[in-house]
């Protein structure tokens, strides 16, 4: 009698941890889905965001154009012309520079992408899990 007492009392609690199990790794499994959606929707921002600032970069060159074409119109002198070519020769290779960053970010966000979304463990659940080793 005590037998079946204590194997009814193990079997309860082997149902009991089977369903506890069952919902940690649902909610495992939810969490990990709304982070991989968190991160999509973040890299659709940074994406969105780096194609602005190409599209600022683009506009700042022809902008610079359009400026040196102007000041070659309106004073023509060899002085001047040094002048503008040093302040063009400036502006793209700082355009440039961001250019290189924007390709390089763009680059990482890629590889960050491909990544699979990792499942962080709360910190309460460490000691637990030290402790069961």
């Amino acid at each position: 009698m005590e037998i079946e007492n204590a194997l009814t009392t193990i079997e309860a609690r082997l149902d009991s941890l089977e369903i506890d199990l069952a919902r940690a790794t649902g909610s495992r499994e939810d969490d990990a889905r709304r982070i991989a959606g968190e991160m999509a929707v973040m890299r659709a921002r940074v994406e969105d965001a780096l194609i602005a600032f190409a599209g600022t970069a683009d506009q700042i060159r022809q902008t610079v154009s359009s400026i040196e074409k102007r000041l070659s119109d309106l004073v023509v002198g060899e002085e001047l012309d040094a002048s503008v070519a040093d302040v063009r020769e400036e502006l793209e290779a700082r355009i440039d520079t961001l250019g290189e960053q924007m390709g390089s970010l763009q680059k990482d966000l890629s590889a960050t992408a491909a990544e699979k979304p990792r499942v962080i463990t709360l910190p309460d659940a460490e000691p637990k899990a030290r402790a069961k080793s």
